[in-house]
């Protein structure tokens, strides 16, 4: 099972003083092994590994957090950081590697923060690692700050900063397992006047009710609905251009039955209007054309009279910038 004596020997003096409860840890060599990593059970069972406590490095990478399709950043800025820093460790450059990372565990349905740890226990005359370590544990205080880091005070949904995370992270699964994503945009008609006629008290009663509504449209655990700013709103999910109207639909009636009393419109009552976007991922769709797309089609809502679901431009140069 193991590639030489040496790392076998180290393994297990690793298995008989790292033997702490939620401790993952893991061990690779570099010169006879350098595509596989051993790790404890903890690991194989924190990360959904299998029994099997050895791997390889170019499927499921230890320093970087990429388990599987569960971290999607492979291609982001932040993992190239990271690798750069792995290969710091690697020549030594640094002493020390230290990284912190989100994982989606599919079977709790919930998002665990780790930090993850590593350093060389064996380097050759001229300095470079031959034996690296690695120890990750969860973070359950940095979880809870992150929560309240990413909630909207007021509605209780996820807020701006939590929005840009989401679809980024949603974004680059789509691309890895060529899904359809669709991003839909609200906004509540004439909330201006209704502020001016009944007090930012009432607006924000009237900004809570429309969370509530929205999150009660939303069925699917891919749903994730966002207060992006101000009275408008976001929904990020996956599905094609027909589902993602039907659930725009959903929110607007959902809205408008309500009867939430607007005493400066004509109608009497608040409603929304929606603008919506769906594309089947690839390399060039960008965060930013999915929310200025799905914007284009909220302005031609307001613009054809609102209390109404309209589909951004979907042309490849607007997906693609």
């Amino acid at each position: 099972m193991f590639a030489n004596k040496q790392i076998e020997k180290y393994y297990q003096q690793c298995e008989a003083l790292l033997n702490f409860t939620g401790v993952s840890w893991w061990i690779i060599d570099l010169e006879e092994a350098p595509d596989v990593f051993y790790c404890n059970k903890t690991m194989c069972d924190t990360f959904h590994l299998g029994n099997d406590i050895q791997h390889s490095i170019s499927k499921t990478c230890p320093i970087a957090g990429d388990y599987n399709k569960f971290i999607a950043i492979k291609s982001s800025v932040s993992a190239q950081e990271i690798y750069k820093e792995y290969d710091d460790l690697k020549n030594n450059k640094i002493a020390e590697y230290d990284n912190r990372f989100p994982y989606y565990d599919e079977t709790k349905d919930k998002v665990l923060y780790f930090s993850s740890r590593a350093k060389a226990l064996v380097r050759n005359e001229f300095g470079k690692a031959v034996l690296l370590l690695g120890i990750i544990e969860p973070e359950a205080v940095n979880e809870e700050l992150y929560k309240q880091a990413s909630i909207d005070s007021l509605t209780g949904l996820k807020n701006r900063r939590a929005f840009d995370s989401q679809l980024q992270f949603m974004l680059n699964l789509a691309k890895r397992e060529r899904r359809t994503i669709s991003l839909l945009m609200f906004d509540i008609d004439h909330f201006k006047e209704y502020n001016d006629c009944l007090g930012h008290y009432s607006g924000d009663l009237c900004l809570k009710q429309i969370a509530v509504l929205l999150t009660k449209s939303c069925c699917r655990e891919t749903d994730i609905v966002c207060r992006y700013g101000g009275e408008e709103f976001a929904i990020v999910t996956y599905g094609d251009s027909h589902n993602t109207l039907r659930l725009a639909e959903n929110v607007r009636r959902c809205v408008y039955e309500s009867n939430i009393p607007h005493p400066k419109v004509a109608s009497g009552r608040v409603t929304v209007s929606a603008g919506y976007i769906s594309v089947l991922a690839d390399e060039h769709t960008t965060p930013r054309a999915l929310i200025e797309s799905a914007d284009c089609g909220l302005y031609l809502a307001k613009r054809k009279g609102r209390d109404q679901s309209i589909c951004g431009l979907r042309v490849n140069e607007n997906l693609a910038g």
